[in-house]
């Protein structure tokens, strides 16, 4: 019964998802077109990556990051042997779509004896996920942003939100400038 109910619940909070807020302060923010992302500084991807992580206004490494706050992934479409490094300028923002990603991390290890597992099936990280697609002709291996936080971090529970511009702008800090059409805001 409680599977059931859990994936009800997904699919209920999916379909709020389609909620649309002209209020920049909501997490159903609706993003107009004509956005850009300015990036105010090199912003280097590590070797053999092609992601690097935002929070804070820093550069955490990716087994850094604090799950149960806001943080940002900027993407490439290539994984290089050698770091690549994104240059200053503005991107346009061509898609904002938001979704939930659901991870079960119920996996026993196998170093450990373990008689009885119990699974309820409830996932153990949810992602609340704001992805912006980007383009630059000048730099054409940047793929996009992901913004995102864990609402199965204790404390986060009770939330169950996207998050709102102001959460995704501190997390970006001085890096990136998330910059409205000029009609809007």
């Amino acid at each position: 019964m409680k599977t059931i109910g859990m994936g009800l619940g997904l699919s209920l909070l999916a379909g709020c998802a389609g909620l649309q807020s002209p209020d920049p302060a909501s997490p159903y923010y609706a993003y107009t077109t004509g956005w850009t992302v300015q990036l105010n500084r090199p912003l280097t991807i590590p070797a053999d990556a092609a992601t690097v992580r935002l929070q804070y206004g820093r550069i955490v490494p990716r087994n850094s990051v604090q799950e149960h706050d806001p943080f940002c992934v900027v993407e490439l479409d290539t994984v290089r042997p050698e770091p690549q490094t994104l240059q200053p300028g503005r991107f346009e923002v061509w898609r904002v779509t938001r979704s939930i990603d659901p991870v079960s991390a119920a996996v026993p290890s196998p170093l450990l004896k373990v008689r009885h597992v119990e699974d309820d099936g409830d996932p153990t990280f949810l992602y609340y996920v704001t992805a912006f697609r980007l383009r630059d002709p000048a730099q054409p291996n940047l793929r996009g942003m992901r913004c995102a936080w864990n609402q199965m971090a204790p404390g986060n529970r009770a939330l169950m939100r996207h998050l709102t511009l102001a959460e995704i702008r501190s997390a970006l800090g001085g890096w990136i400038t998330l910059v409205p059409p000029k009609e809007a805001l």
